[in-house]
C-alpha cells in the first residue's frame, strides 16, 4: 500500500487493483518481506507499462535489489546503486532461524543512531570493500564465522540468546552465520556438499527455514 499510495500521488493514475496477499515471511524477522511484496507490484505495473521503477529506492532500500531478480548485489546510495556479484547461489544452502522477538526496522536504525553515537565511522567505499573480501571467501567455500552487520553489537548485547544460535551452527558445520538485515532472524550458510541438515533444542526459536 505504501508503494501504491507513492506511486499515484506522483500523478500516475493506476486504477482500483483488487489484490490478494499471503504473508508467508513473518514481519519484523529482517527478511524483505514486505519489501518483496512491494517489489512484486512494481513489477506487476512496469509490465502492465506504468513509469514506476524510479519509485523502488524511495518505497525501502532494499526493493531494487529485489526487483533487480540478480542472486547477489553490493548495494549502495539508498539501495539504487547496485553492482551484481557474480555466485551460484546454489552451491550453498541456508538456514534461517526465526525467533520469538520481533524488531521494527525504523526503531533499530533510531537505536543504532543512538547505539554508536559519534563513533560510527564507516563510508560505503570501506563497507563495499569489506562486503567484497566477505563475499569473495564464501565463494570459495572459506570458513567466515560471524558476518559483518552493524545491527549485530546492539542485537547481541540486548539479545545474548543469538550466541547459543551461533554455537548451534557452528556445531553443525556452518561456514559463515549472522543476523538478517535489522533482526530480528539470524541465518547460516553451509557448503551445500557438507550440510547435513539442521534442528536445534533453543526454546526461543519459533521455526526453522531451509533453502
Amino acid at each position: 500500500m505504501k508503494a501504491l499510495d507513492r506511486i499515484r500521488a506522483a500523478g500516475i493514475a493506476v486504477p482500483p487493483l483488487d489484490m490478494c496477499l499471503e504473508k508467508r515471511v513473518p514481519p519484523g524477522t529482517g527478511l524483505g518481506g514486505g519489501s518483496g511484496d512491494a517489489a512484486a507490484l512494481l513489477d506487476y505495473l512496469a509490465s502492465a507499462g506504468y513509469p514506476v521503477g524510479r519509485f523502488a529506492a524511495e518505497i525501502g532500500a532494499d526493493v531494487p535489489f529485489l526487483l533487480s531478480r540478480v542472486s547477489a548485489a553490493l548495494a549502495r546510495g539508498a539501495g539504487e546503486k547496485l553492482s551484481p556479484l557474480q555466485a551460484s547461489p546454489a552451491q550453498w544452502r541456508v538456514v534461517v532461524a526465526i525467533p520469538t522477538w520481533r524488531c521494527v526496522t525504523a526503531d533499530m536504525f533510531a537505536r543504532l543512531d543512538e547505539y554508536f553515537h559519534d563513533e560510527w565511522k564507516s563510508t560505503s567505499e570501506r563497507a563495499c570493500s569489506e562486503a567484497r573480501q566477505v563475499f569473495d571467501r564464501l565463494v570459495r567455500g572459506e570458513f567466515c564465522g560471524l558476518l559483518p552487520n552493524d545491527f549485530s553489537d546492539l542485537l547481541l548485547r540486548e539479545r545474548g540468546e543469538y550466541r547459543a544460535l551461533f554455537a548451534d551452527f557452528y556445531r553443525t558445520g556452518a561456514i559463515a552465520w549472522g543476523i538478517s538485515g535489522s533482526g530480528s532472524s539470524a541465518f547460516a550458510l553451509w557448503n551445500k556438499n557438507d550440510f547435513r541438515g539442521f534442528s536445534t533444542a533453543l526454546p526461543w526459536v519459533e521455526d526453522v527455514l531451509v533453502f
